[in-house]
């Protein structure tokens, strides 16, 4: 066939590399989890997720390589952290695959990561993805894939509705005088229900810090005064022109909360509630 040397180099590198892809294409992995609550409430344990994972190889004709599991794995936990997952994600480099898993789900209980991780972690390695009993999820198929973007669009959305939950459920909570999130900042404990109290041997070096802002000293200044006097932040650790920034810009302790959320579609809404917890300073 006529053509330019250019051409025919292309030619190569695509038969060369969609012979490769036929080749992985009839391999696959297994991957199973199940999680301590999973397993003793429904029963479906490793020894059932294997079980159905290798007699569908073998209906399929597969080259089954390995079956590897995280046993008592919250599926919370993100996939790429597991140590079962990242031995597949290894196994990748030495050549693409077909993963099989029992349900969807094993890779993460919620959607977004779940599609995530196909996207970023398996796509990217040309692992495709297939589960035992839902035959819609087939990566490897054009309708599979068209399902799959579905599914993204799904996880999208869902996305958008946490970020609402979160916000309600923040502001919510703002409102009764707790802290929805995070950890009680210095001169503050968090109670059992989660509303905040007021430490008044952190809060006098809180209003130390207000103090000499009012006096005019800069960070820095106010960093080193506190530093050579021996005061410690909360963890311990040396106090900075960062951590004085953000003592003075906490909204906590002048008694407000407040919140800054993004929307997918670029909105974006503050939120402030005063009087939701005990003010250290006067504002």
């Amino acid at each position: 066939m006529a053509g330019s040397a250019r051409a025919a180099r292309k030619l190569a590198r695509a038969k060369s590399r969609q012979a490769s892809l036929q080749a992985s294409s009839r391999r696959a992995v297994g991957y199973c989890r199940v999680s301590t609550e999973e397993q003793a409430a429904h029963g479906f344990g490793l020894e059932i997720q294997e079980s159905a994972i290798r007699a569908f190889a073998v209906s399929q004709g597969y080259e089954m390589l390995e079956v590897l599991a995280d046993r008592g794995i919250s599926g919370a936990t993100l996939p790429a952290e597991r140590q079962a997952f990242g031995r597949i994600l290894e196994m990748a480099r030495e050549g693409g695959f077909v993963l099989l898993v029992w349900k969807f789900d094993r890779l993460a209980r919620n959607l977004r990561h779940a599609i995530t991780t196909v996207h970023d972690e398996l796509l990217a390695r040309d692992i495709e993805l297939r589960s035992v009993t839902e035959a819609a999820i087939d990566t490897g198929s054009p309708m599979g894939r068209m399902i799959f973007a579905i599914f993204a669009g799904m996880a999208e959305g869902e996305r958008e509705t946490i970020t609402l939950r979160t916000k309600s459920g923040r502001i919510a909570k703002g409102r009764k005088g707790g802290l929805a999130c995070g950890s009680a900042p210095l001169g503050y404990r968090r109670r059992e229900d989660g509303t905040l109290q007021v430490v008044e041997g952190e809060a006098r070096l809180i209003r130390l810090i207000f103090a000499l802002r009012e006096d005019g000293l800069l960070l820095r200044q106010i960093a080193d005064r506190l530093n050579a006097d021996g005061h410690r932040g909360l963890r311990g650790g040396l106090w900075r022109p960062g951590t004085v920034q953000y003592v003075l810009e906490n909204e906590k302790y002048r008694g407000a909360l407040e919140w800054v959320f993004e929307g997918a579609d670029g909105a974006i809404e503050h939120v402030h509630v005063p009087g939701a917890v005990e003010a250290i300073v006067c504002r």
